[in-house]
This record gives structure tokens, C-alpha cells and sequence, in this order.
């Protein structure tokens, strides 16, 4: 008696596809070990802060480095840093580049510095220079 062949024979992947699998995966690989650099680096700004939190009108290059609970006050999302926001000064609008996070009262803010900065009189540059919060951003329509 002949024996029936319970198995067939494997197919094989194309090139092209074997390739997006393979790119695909790294892909995926390098995505999550990023995420674990990022929750990590989280755990250690939360570790940090029990142990010497930041000042206030102190810049911190993120928002992890700041204590929790802190309210913003403006409309929408808070902007990241290195993007481009309207500040409202003394009734002028004028753009400014987002540098850094602060935080004063339980309320977070931003370390702005102007694109374009506008001549007004000169007063003493002190710790709150370049800090602005939710609600001097000017509403752009």
C-alpha cells in the first residue's frame, strides 16, 4: 500500500515580501525600544522630582521634569517645544519659539523667545523673562 502523504511541502515567501517582513519588524523593535528610553527617562524625571523638585520660573526642557498637577490655562493642546506660538504682550501679538516648560502657582508655562523681539522700555530682565502661560497666548483665528 502507498502512504498518504499527510504534509505538503513548504511554500516559500517572495523576496519582496520577505523583505517588508523583515523591515517591518525592526521597525516595530526600534519603535518599542524607544518608548522604554522614553518611559524610562519618565521614571527617572518622577524619581528625581521626589528628591529635588524644580523651582518655580525654573526651565525644564520637558514636561516629565515639572511636578504633576499642574493646570494649563490656555485653549488646546500644550505646544511642544521648538514650535511656533503667538504670545500676546501689552495687547501686541508677536510670534515666539517654545524653548522650555516652567511652572508657577500649580500652573504650567512656557520659556518662549521672541522671533522678532519688540523694542519697550527696559526693565530688569529677572526670573520670570521669556515665561508665559496658557492664557497670554493670543488666540489665532
Amino acid at each position: 500500500m502507498k502512504a498518504i502523504k499527510t504534509t505538503r511541502p513548504a511554500r516559500s515567501i517572495p523576496a519582496a515580501r520577505l523583505a517588508r517582513l523583515r523591515a517591518t519588524a525592526t521597525a516595530q523593535k526600534e519603535a518599542a525600544a524607544a518608548a522604554w528610553e522614553v518611559a524610562a527617562q519618565a521614571r527617572e524625571d518622577a524619581r528625581q522630582q521626589l528628591l529635588a523638585p524644580t523651582p518655580e520660573f525654573e526651565a525644564a526642557p520637558r514636561l516629565t521634569m515639572l511636578p504633576g498637577g499642574l493646570h494649563w490655562s490656555g485653549q488646546g493642546h500644550v505646544p511642544p517645544v521648538g514650535a511656533t506660538v503667538t504670545v500676546s504682550r501689552e495687547g501686541h501679538p508677536e510670534p515666539a519659539q517654545v524653548k522650555a516648560y516652567c511652572h508657577a502657582a500649580g500652573f504650567l508655562g512656557l520659556v518662549v523667545e521672541a522671533q522678532q523681539p519688540v523694542k519697550r522700555a527696559r526693565r530688569p530682565a529677572g526670573p520670570r523673562a521669556g515665561c508665559v502661560f496658557g492664557s497670554q497666548l493670543a488666540l489665532v483665528a
